[in-house]
């Protein structure tokens, strides 16, 4: 095993990096063609420099006699980049703006990752082939995350370019005059790009994968997670709230409904947990609370800013590591690991457990969310805000609407963060509602995990003399689930 790679950081911060840019072309909606090309340069240099640090895998006597065919792709990425980048410093487009946030996450992890790895002499200690295996996965990958991310650019400059077409002539004529053609010509050499990365990735990926070392998940490290995520969601929203945290906080229990449907379902299929109750009351359960998590992102995502502006950093820290920690049980290859797999790689039981207390905690926290969202200064985007509340209004669905503009001609110009007008905190107070009662459900449908073998079913048995017709002996977890859900509001 490869010691600069023997860790898993490097491993899981490549998969993130590969998750984000997939999330990037399920996001169309929202995609900014211009933000993305200002943040994609970053992404490359990040990119070459992580390959940089890669240990080689041979030496030669002469680097001009044999260059290895990898590094050259590379440079040839990274000269294809810089060109483009060159040509957008020297014209009015795209400008000066904020970043995609995905895409700078995707940079921070890349040079993360490349801090990790020090230079290694392959002359004097060969490389071993599990090495070599470990080094052609992260090589795949991260050529992966470099043709994927080039084609969400892509995608976004084509969605822009048919924006403009259909923009009336007086509102393009305010545009910077070569807007068109500058959209065009950077789409073509994206579109270029992604080719030319698609020659090593067709050839690489996912085959590259499959000799790649996983080691087994530290045990407690999904438990310590959860804890220290529920820690920070709740001082975050202690804390000045923002559209942006709401969002973050969403998307990070959407992903770990996600991953508690993946590790449950195979604790059922093995019997690390009953069948029949997780088939017929908590998978059912599961599904809601993801979905109902899933529609609270995407309507807080509506109003958050580019660039991730008003996160802690300790939020963010705390959603990476639930993502690593879930990722790192459920994920194979390019996609989710069989149930052998995930009973091989850790205690179903145990983690069946650890989930439960996780599905215990959301319910808190979605009723924290509940109050947040009441909370009167509350800040999103202007122009979001404008746009959702417009898009509200005719729907006609929220009561009377005002007749003054929902937020200040200023303030959408600049973009600035506004308060949440009435109509639009209803519509969002309704998602959150709808999650509370969802991950309530599923709390309480969890319940049974933590039985005692043999005893998932409430037993009635014969009333004692005082007790009447109806007295029935309920487990403790059955006891425990209704003090909660009885004391949770």
């Amino acid at each position: 095993m490869m010691p600069a790679l023997e860790g898993r950081s490097v491993g899981e911060l490549l998969l993130d990096c590969d998750l984000l840019v997939r999330d990037v072309l399920m996001d169309t909606p929202l995609m900014d063609g211009r933000v993305m090309v200002r943040t994609w340069g970053e992404v490359v240099e990040a990119a070459a420099d992580l390959w940089r640090a890669f240990p080689e895998s041979s030496a030669s006597a002469n680097e001009f006699e044999r260059r290895d065919p990898d590094q050259v792709l590379m440079e040839q990425l990274q000269t294809m980049n810089a060109s483009l980048m060159k040509a957008a410093r020297r014209r009015q487009w795209p400008g000066e703006g904020p970043g995609d946030d995905r895409l700078l996450r995707v940079c921070e992890n890349l040079t993360t990752a490349a801090g990790l790895l020090p230079r290694r002499r392959t002359d004097v200690r060969p490389m071993r082939p599990e090495v070599r295996s470990d080094l052609d996965a992260a090589k795949a990958r991260l050529v992966h995350v470099l043709y994927v991310g080039a084609h969400g650019v892509q995608v976004a400059l084509n969605r822009d370019l048919r924006y403009l077409a259909a923009m009336p002539a007086s509102k393009r004529a305010a545009l910077p005059a070569e807007s068109m053609k500058r959209t065009v010509e950077a789409r073509d050499r994206m579109a270029a790009f992604e080719q030319l990365a698609g020659s090593y990735v067709w050839g690489t990926f996912p085959a590259a994968l499959h000799g790649e070392h996983k080691p087994l998940p530290e045990p407690d490290r999904l438990r310590q997670a959860l804890a220290t995520w529920d820690i920070q969601a709740h001082r975050a929203l202690a804390g000045a709230i923002t559209a942006a945290t709401m969002t973050l906080i969403a998307q990070t229990q959407a992903h770990t409904a996600f991953a508690s449907q993946t590790l449950l379902r195979a604790g059922a299929e093995t019997g690390s947990i009953e069948p029949g109750q997780y088939r017929t009351r908590l998978a059912p359960a599961l599904e809601s609370a993801q979905a109902s998590w899933v529609g609270l992102a995407t309507a807080w995502g509506q109003l958050a800013p580019s660039g991730g502006r008003g996160l802690e950093r300790d939020l963010v820290t705390a959603a990476n590591e639930i993502r690593a920690a879930t990722l790192e049980i459920i994920h194979e290859g390019t996609g989710v690991a069989s149930v052998e797999t995930l009973a091989a790689r850790v205690d179903l039981k145990q983690v069946a457990q650890t989930l439960q207390f996780g599905l215990a905690t959301s319910t808190d926290l979605a009723y924290a969310l509940l109050e947040a969202t009441a909370d009167p200064h509350v800040l999103a985007s202007a122009r979001s805000v404008n746009a959702l509340a417009m898009a509200l209004e005719a729907r006609g669905t929220y009561g009377n609407v005002s007749t003054e503009a929902w937020v200040r001609p200023v303030d959408h110009a600049q973009d600035r963060p506004v308060a949440l007008p009435d109509l639009v905190r209803i519509s969002l107070t309704r998602a959150v509602e709808r999650v509370t009662q969802a991950v309530t459900t599923a709390a309480g449908a969890a319940a049974f995990i933590s039985a005692p073998d043999g005893a998932h079913q409430v037993k009635l048995l014969a009333p004692k003399p005082d007790s009447g017709p109806h007295h029935v002996l309920q487990r403790p977890a059955c006891q425990a689930a209704a003090r909660s859900r009885s004391c949770v509001r």
